[in-house]
């Protein structure tokens, strides 16, 4: 074991020691020992040590891309504390590994904990949609499917029916329609606004007329949801109701009308985007601005750069 690593292990024992971010770096790509050592000394902690640890190596992952916590994580799957379940599944939002896959849909089919099981559910969506992209392959993404379809319908929870369809949204399965159309017409706040990122995430122009619909909704979460949607989808006949909702009193909704500006582009959006920058005072918002208006310019760039048939011309 390295000095490093013993060093981390000594002060985590401690929990009167403060969690320093500087030694929980040793605790990145931890090879095959590394981690029997870790677990073994994980075993003895309290559950609101593991959760500080866990808040610190996602918060420090989040902010250094070479830093990869995935294996500590993947060990606090099986932690005796639901809380720490959790934040383990959150922590692993990036990876896209298939047995962690297959571990998720595991936890929603089993977990005991209504907020496990939603939190993997969520989880779920990003193997529903690598599976649509061919990225792993189709027994394990019909695994998944399989999994979510089973807790959107039977689940006691109503929290994991809603994280079930959502994630869902990406698949391609003909019941998925049905199923999100229901959740729409129900006319229950909840159950609509997971119909709607549905929606957004199932990439179809049929549920246009239902994000136009909500955009102007009287309430908040579904105004979000369908601003959002909006940039999903890239509608383009929305851009003057975005840019209207880029004033909007909820936070939420205006910074989605700025994010979904962003993802459809064009003269208005770019003029938008650019006013409210020169005004801007929130350092967040700045950020977004920015981001949003340098995407913009990539991709309207790549849409200019000239087609040449490379073998004219090379007599």
């Amino acid at each position: 074991m390295s000095t490093d690593l013993q060093h981390l292990l000594d002060a985590l024992g401690d929990p009167s020691r403060p969690v320093q971010d500087e030694t929980l770096e040793s605790a990145s790509d931890l090879d095959a020992a590394g981690l029997l050592t870790f677990q073994a000394v994980w075993s003895a902690w309290e559950p609101a040590r593991k959760l500080e640890v866990l808040e610190h190596i996602g918060q420090m992952a989040d902010e250094n891309i070479e830093l990869n916590f995935d294996r500590v994580n993947r060990l606090a799957l099986a932690d005796s504390e639901p809380r720490v379940r959790r934040r383990a599944i959150q922590n692993l939002w990036e990876c896209e590994d298939p047995s962690l896959g297959e571990r998720l849909a595991a936890l929603v089919g089993g977990d005991p904990s209504a907020e496990v099981r939603a939190t993997a559910a969520a989880g779920l969506g990003r193997f529903v949609y690598l599976g649509e992209v061919d990225e792993i392959d189709e027994q394990l993404l019909r695994q998944v499917k399989d999994r979510l379809l089973a807790a959107q319908r039977e689940d006691q929870d109503a929290a994991v029916r809603l994280r079930s369809l959502e994630s869902l949204g990406y698949s391609s399965r003909p019941e998925v329609v049905e199923l999100i159309e229901t959740a729409y017409l129900s006319g229950e706040e909840p159950r609509m606004q997971s119909a709607l990122k549905a929606m957004a995430r199932s990439a179809s122009p049929a549920w246009e007329e239902a994000v136009v619909e909500n955009l102007h909704h009287p309430a908040p979460g579904l105004r979000a949801e369908a601003t959002r949607a909006a940039g999903e989808l890239e509608l383009r006949e929305c851009v003057d109701d975005l840019i209207e909702l880029t004033d909007d009193a909820i936070d939420d909704v205006r910074l989605a009308a700025i994010w979904s500006l962003a993802q459809i582009g064009g003269q208005a959006a770019t003029e938008a985007l650019t006013r409210l920058l020169e005004t801007a005072e929130d350092e967040d918002e700045i950020a977004l601005l920015e981001d949003g208006l340098d995407y913009i310019a990539f991709v309207d760039g790549t849409r200019d750069i000239p087609l040449f048939d490379l073998g004219a011309g090379d007599s």
